[in-house]
Parts: structure tokens; sequence; C-alpha cells
């Protein structure tokens, strides 16, 4: 048996299985195109307001955060990380941020996200997590 841990620089959709007599598998993917795009060069993204509503979250649930190593962060570190840790379990809003053309979408979807669920919280009285 192997255990492969894989790492990729791209998004792909997967289209159709191929059947092969090979021992692993075979497949038709669809590449996102904006991807391979970021991967040439660094996409720009609204870094201040992305830390912004990572602030009213941490607030909004007593939480403390290491900001000079958040600040130290490269933008999509910074991303995947909070989509980790602040996204709302919704299946919706997950699948939003995972299908995001590419970073700069995803860190724009990931921040409405985060603030309409800080605006329910304000709603319903108080702060409760989005995980």
């Amino acid at each position: 048996r192997y255990l492969l841990a894989l790492s990729g620089i791209v998004r792909f959709r997967l289209l159709e299985e191929l059947e092969t007599r090979l021992p692993y598998r075979s497949c038709r993917i669809a590449v996102f195109g904006g991807d391979l795009e970021q991967a040439e060069r660094p996409p720009k993204i609204d870094r201040d307001g992305l830390l912004t509503v990572f602030r009213r979250y941490l607030e909004a649930n007593q939480l403390e955060a290491d900001w000079d190593s958040i600040r130290k962060a490269d933008n999509e570190t910074l991303v995947s990380a909070l989509c980790m840790m602040i996204a709302p379990s919704g299946a919706a809003e997950r699948q939003a941020l995972l299908e995001a053309e590419d970073l700069s979408a995803r860190t724009d979807t990931l921040i409405a996200i985060t603030e309409m669920a800080l605006a329910d919280d304000d709603k319903d009285g108080g702060p409760r997590t989005l995980q």
C-alpha cells in the first residue's frame, strides 16, 4: 500500500473517469482558468478589508490572533487559512469559496459571507461562532 499526499497549483473539475488497465485512475478534467493565471502572477486582493472583517470576527467571538504572523503571511496563505477558520459551515457558502474564480474573488466572497454572518449575529443579539 502507498499513501500519497498530493498538492498542486490549480483546481480542476472531474469531467470523466477513463477506463484503463493502469494501476491508477485516469480522468478527463477541466482546469479553472483563473488558477493558471494566478500561478503566473500574484493577484491583488482586498487585504485590508479581509483583515478588518477578521478582526470583527475575533471580537465577536472573543478570540485573539497572532497579528505579527498574520502581517507576514502571503496573500494565498492568509486567504486559505481564514477560509478554513472563519467560513460558515453551510455547504453553499463553502462551495462558493471553492468555486471562486481566483484568489481575489475568493477573498471578496469570504468577506461578504463573514459580513453577512456577523450582521445576523448582531440582529440576533450577540455573537456566535461562524463554524
